[in-house]
């Protein structure tokens, strides 16, 4: 009877979920955690959670199955586990891409001596959110290309926009669609980025601006869901076969080892020997 008295004794003014389980689960977290490294004694954590002694203690118990909660050996403390850190670890990298790309963009840069960039959908508009622009004379600046006067829909213009449309669901890729001023034949559309989805790369020969070819491909996370589009640019001038085929190699290889970074299923890789 006291052990239920002190469990609905909990700080009512916190938010509640419908499984009080997860609640309390929740709350002890949030008890360790704020304990810091040195952790908390059992007694400590559960009253600041507003539960009995045994509830703790078999929450506890389970979540230290998880790695979720571990125990200081000498003190028998409370805290967070090894997995926390595994999953804030995966977290960051999906949500800090930028930093995490950083190394593998810089190493394409090098091997292609072409402009790299990695660029991202926000709200359905393409967005560079890293650009290394080739140490050649004659190169490809992204910030510096004028803005797409077509009345088709912009990023089925560019290498990286139809990797990013290709990789969305398809009520999705929709929405971005239907927000083209222009009639385009949506036929054609769904057929090119179906070829970009199984090819694992999409091209771009002076589509969108003269003298500037492109090639991009998709970066998956841990889901499979493509979240980004590891693109090169680079002159017409210096466009032939060869030249194309050792730039998608690097491409691909480059955004295949980002996407392991992020977790990406390994069946989830995409082709690199389709024409798109």
């Amino acid at each position: 009877m006291m052990d239920a008295m002190r469990d609905e004794s909990a700080d009512t003014s916190v938010a509640k979920s419908p499984i009080q389980s997860i609640d309390r689960t929740v709350a002890l977290l949030e008890a360790i955690a704020a304990a810091g490294p040195a952790g908390a004694p059992l007694s400590s954590v559960t009253a600041t959670a507003g539960l009995h002694a045994s509830t703790g203690r078999t929450l506890l118990t389970a979540l230290m199955v998880h790695g979720l909660v571990a125990q200081i050996d000498s003190t028998r403390r409370y805290v967070l586990g090894p997995r926390f850190f595994e999953l804030n670890r995966t977290y960051t990298l999906q949500h800090d891409l930028g930093a995490v790309a950083a190394p593998i963009l810089r190493g394409l840069w090098e091997h292609s001596n072409e402009t790299v960039h990695l660029a991202t959908l926000q709200h359905g508009r393409r967005v560079d959110i890293a650009v290394l622009v080739s140490p050649q004379l004659l190169n490809i600046n992204p910030s510096a290309m004028p803005a797409s006067a077509s009345p088709i829909h912009p990023l089925l213009h560019t290498a990286a926009g139809k990797v990013l449309l290709a990789g969305m669901a398809e009520d999705e890729r929709d929405r971005v669609l239907d927000s083209a001023s222009a009639d385009a034949d949506r036929t054609v559309i769904d057929r090119e980025l179906a070829t970009v989805l199984g090819a694992g790369f999409a091209t771009n020969h002076e589509e969108e601006v003269a003298g500037v070819c492109g090639i991009a491909a998709p970066v998956l996370d841990h889901s499979g869901r493509t979240v980004a589009a590891m693109c090169v640019g680079y002159p017409t001038a210096r466009q032939s076969d060869d030249y194309e085929e050792r730039l998608r190699e690097a491409t691909v290889a480059a955004a295949a080892e980002l996407s392991r970074m992020l977790g990406a299923p390994a069946d989830s890789e995409t082709g690199e020997s389709a024409d798109a």
